[in-house]
């Protein structure tokens, strides 16, 4: 029994250096992985903004139908710091304060499918600031737009054919409303459908969008328009208490997009 004791014993003691030794090794690693960790959490944090992550976070994080208000994915900042982005035939310079959503691959970003999303408010087309901050809605299908415009510059598809478009205006109201468009104001025309549809002639062509009726809870406008970019659709969604100003809308939204691009 001693002899069984005695070897039984020096094994143990072997055994417990062996572990003492991994036990130690152990907490040197831990120690060091804790002070990195610490050292990028307190003194080089990394970037909380994902889309100023230049390693591409926040690539393919849409992948969306535009229209789907339940879908979205919102980012908000008032940070400047400009963001480059390639799109159909040109690179667009966006301050980030205008952004809350990017969609493109982090890899080899296609200019023919990437997606991106601005938000302003009317009637300056004024970006996210520290002074206006509260104004922006998290949640505008829901809540309201208010006076916020979201714009969603998206590619995947041709630009639109406003004659094709137009007719197909025609139809919707052939048959799911009044039959015919009427006057109402300041050269608009209205027929009451499934939505409100509204057309207006333009110099550059009809101008066509949909309303949701006025009685809705909160009822808004969506407008789609070319890009500028040769490619994709810009697709406009604001209040429809400025349903009137459809037209300057679109106008004054095209040139602070065209403002943004290189080429």
């Amino acid at each position: 029994m001693p002899e069984f004791g005695r070897r039984q014993y020096r094994e143990t003691r072997a055994e417990t250096s062996d572990m003492m030794k991994w036990v130690i090794s152990s907490a040197v690693a831990v120690l060091i992985a804790g002070l990195f960790f610490s050292y990028r959490l307190l003194i080089h944090p990394g970037n909380p903004d994902p889309l100023l992550n230049k390693r591409g976070a926040f690539a393919e994080m849409v992948q969306r139908n535009a229209f789907s208000a339940d879908q979205l994915l919102e980012h908000p900042s008032i940070s400047i710091a400009v963001v480059s982005i390639r799109f159909g035939n040109k690179v667009y310079r966006v301050p980030r304060n205008y952004l809350v959503d990017l969609d493109r691959s982090a890899v080899a970003p296609n200019p023919r499918t990437t997606t991106f999303e601005i938000h302003v408010l009317l009637p300056g087309l004024t970006p996210r600031n520290a002074n206006n901050a509260d104004r922006f809605i998290e949640h505008p299908y829901r809540d309201g737009f208010h006076d916020q415009v979201s714009a969603t510059i998206r590619g995947g598809q041709e630009e639109l054919d406003f004659s094709e478009r137009k007719g197909q205006w025609e139809r919707r109201c052939e048959q799911k409303g009044q039959g015919e468009f009427r006057e109402v104001e300041s050269g608009y025309k209205l027929c009451q459908a499934d939505s409100d549809l509204f057309m207006r002639g333009t110099t550059e062509g009809p101008l066509i969008f949909a309303c949701n009726k006025i009685s809705d809870k909160n009822p808004y406008c969506t407008l789609a328009e070319h890009t500028g970019a040769e490619y994709g659709v810009l697709n406009l969604e604001f209040s429809r208490k400025y349903v009137y100003q459809a037209d300057e809308i679109r106008k004054r939204f095209r040139a602070l997009l065209d403002s943004f691009a290189e080429n």
